[in-house]
C-alpha cells in the first residue's frame, strides 16, 4: 500500500509541485533547487526515489537469477544521483561543482535505464510473455524521454518529471509481478 502510494500519488505529485509554475521547457530541477525555496523538498523527494528505486530493484532481483550487473548499474546510478544532489548547479560560483553535478545528473538516469533493461532482458527468458508489455513500456519511456531531450537541447523539468514518474509507476508495477510484494 505504501509503495503503490510513493509510486503512483507521492513521485508524480511531489515532481509536479516542485517544478511548480515554471516554464518547464526551459527550467530543470537543479536551477529550481538552487533558487533556495525548495531544497528540503528536492531532498526528500530525492531520497524517496532513491529509496524507493533501490528497494524495488533488489527486490526483483532477488527474485531472479542472474541480474548481478542489473543491479551493479543500478547502485552505481544511486550513488551517483547522490552526488548529484549534494552537489551545486551553480556555474557562476562553482563552476568545477556545477560540471560534475551536471555530468552526474545526465549519467545517473542513463546507468538506472541500461540497468533496468538487462534486468527487463533477464526477466524475458524466464516469462516471455509478460516481460514483453513491461519491454514496451521501457521502450516508450526511453523514446519520450529522448524526444523531450531533443525538443529542448537539455534536460528540462519536464522531463525529470516525466522520467521519474513513468520509471516508479513501471519500476513499481514490475516489483508487484516479479517479487510479489503488495
Amino acid at each position: 500500500m505504501i509503495y503503490d502510494f510513493l509510486a503512483y500519488v507521492f513521485i508524480p505529485l511531489a515532481s509536479v509541485w516542485f517544478a511548480g509554475a515554471t516554464d518547464w521547457m526551459t527550467t530543470n530541477f537543479s536551477i529550481l533547487r538552487n533558487s533556495g525555496e525548495k531544497e528540503i523538498l528536492f531532498l526528500t523527494w530525492g531520497a524517496i526515489l532513491l529509496f524507493c528505486f533501490s528497494l524495488w530493484f533488489r527486490d526483483i532481483s532477488r527474485r531472479l537469477d542472474h541480474t548481478r550487473t542489473a543491479l551493479c548499474l543500478t547502485r552505481a546510478a544511486c550513488l551517483i544521483l547522490i552526488l548529484a544532489m549534494l552537489t551545486p548547479y551553480l556555474p557562476e560560483r562553482f563552476p568545477f561543482w556545477s560540471r560534475i553535478h551536471f555530468y552526474c545528473a545526465f549519467l545517473s538516469p542513463v546507468l538506472f535505464l541500461i540497468g533496468l533493461l538487462f534486468l527487463l532482458l533477464r526477466y524475458r527468458q524466464e516469462n516471455p510473455c509478460i516481460a514483453k508489455r513491461y519491454l514496451w513500456g521501457f521502450w516508450i519511456i526511453s523514446a519520450l524521454s529522448l524526444i523531450l531531450l531533443w525538443k529542448a537541447g537539455m534536460v528540462t523539468s519536464a522531463l525529470e518529471i516525466f522520467f521519474a514518474s513513468s520509471c516508479s509507476i513501471l519500476l513499481r508495477r514490475l516489483h508487484r509481478r516479479v517479487a510479489g510484494c503488495p
